[in-house]
């Protein structure tokens, strides 16, 4: 590919032109040998050269000869290789720093909904869940005893599902009860 002036990558990367002097200053990116720059390897190189933190590595310049053609299969001799995860330490301390202000700000989520009331302890909610289907188990396990010679006696359809429906409203009552003297 071709070299493109100065002013034409610096409205290709969105950046200033005194922003693509600087670098080609610093050495974070070269220019051809007729004074243009190569779009692709200068944007390889800037990202390469160019540290989480925004100060540039120190490194060799290219070989003036090196990728006049527009090859960008390996970087130049003397140019470092992309810096593995473990070995930049600045990105590792931005990672660390946003995990660990993530993980605060779940805290003080947490904590404000347990303030709020929205939340309770794990241990008192299996202690309520245990309290109401206890209640709700003995109403139901009662009810065929207490329902079945009153049905038998009775022939009136509408008689039969008033005194159903008694049952089971009376049992709804005892569970609201319970959640209302429980406190949630």
């Amino acid at each position: 590919m071709t070299g493109v002036s100065l002013r034409a990558y610096a409205r290709m990367r969105g950046c200033s032109l005194p922003a693509v002097q600087k670098a080609i200053k610093s050495k974070r990116i070269s220019l051809l040998p007729g004074g243009t720059i190569d779009p692709e390897r200068a944007n390889q190189e800037w990202e390469r050269n160019t540290l989480a933190g925004g100060a540039p590595r120190r490194t060799q310049a290219a070989p003036r000869g090196a990728g006049a053609k527009g090859t960008a299969s390996a970087p130049p001799q003397g140019m470092p290789q992309p810096a593995s995860a473990m070995s930049d330490p600045v990105g590792q301390y931005l990672r660390s720093r946003a995990v660990n202000e993530t993980f605060k700000a779940k805290i003080s989520q947490l904590e404000y909904e347990e303030r709020s009331r929205k939340l309770i302890p794990a241990a008192r909610a299996s202690e309520y869940a245990a309290m109401f289907s206890a209640i709700v188990k003995d109403a139901l396990m009662s009810m065929p005893d207490r329902l079945a010679p009153m049905l038998a006696a009775v022939d009136d359809e509408k008689a039969t599902h008033r005194m159903l429906l008694a049952e089971v409203t009376a049992v709804l009552k005892k569970v609201n009860k319970a959640v209302a003297d429980s406190g949630l």
